[in-house]
C-alpha cells in the first residue's frame, strides 16, 4: 500500500497540469458563452463560435464555476493545502461529468423524440451536439474524475 506523500506526488504530476489548462479553457468558454448570451439578448453582433458554446447564462455560469475550481485547486496545490486541493478538484471534475452527462442526455433525448414522433433526424445536430463545449471538455474530465476518486479512495481508507 503506497502513503499518501507517493499519492499526493503521483496526483502533483498527472491531475495539476491538465487541470490547470483544462480550467482556463473552461473559463475562456464560460466568459464566449456570456459574451453570445450577451449579443443574443441585445442583437448587437454576429456570435462567437456559435456550433460550439451556446448562448446560454446557466451554462456560462457552470462553465465559469467548473474552471474557476479547477485553477484554485492548482492555486491550493501550491499554497502546500493538498486535501483542499484535492476537494476542489473533485468537486469540479463531478460538475464537469455532469455538464456532459446532461449534453449527453439532451441529445439522446432529442434522438428519440425525433424516433418516436417520425420526424426526420438531423444527424448533423445530433453530431454538433456531441461536439458542444461542455461535452467536448467534459470527455477529457471524465478519465481525470476517476483518477481523482481512486485517490480520494485510497486516501480515506
Amino acid at each position: 500500500m503506497e502513503n499518501s506523500k507517493g499519492i499526493f506526488k503521483r496526483y502533483i504530476y498527472v491531475i495539476i497540469p491538465i487541470e490547470v489548462v483544462l480550467g482556463l479553457v473552461y473559463s475562456v468558454a464560460g466568459f464566449i458563452a456570456i459574451i453570445n448570451w450577451y449579443l443574443g439578448t441585445t442583437g448587437a453582433g454576429e456570435f462567437l463560435y456559435s456550433d460550439y458554446i451556446p448562448g446560454d447564462l446557466g451554462i456560462s455560469l457552470v462553465m465559469l464555476s467548473i474552471g474557476f475550481l479547477m485553477i484554485l485547486s492548482a492555486y491550493y496545490w501550491f499554497k502546500r493545502k493538498p486535501v483542499k486541493s484535492l476537494a476542489a478538484t473533485t468537486l469540479g471534475l463531478g460538475l464537469a461529468v455532469a455538464a456532459m452527462v446532461m449534453q449527453v442526455l439532451v441529445i439522446i433525448a432529442s434522438w428519440l423524440d425525433g424516433i418516436i414522433v417520425g420526424e426526420p433526424i438531423a444527424y448533423e445536430e445530433l453530431v454538433m451536439g456531441f461536439l458542444r463545449a461542455e461535452a467536448l471538455l467534459g470527455y477529457i474530465a471524465l478519465p481525470l474524475f476517476y483518477i481523482s476518486l481512486r485517490i480520494l479512495s485510497k486516501i480515506t481508507t
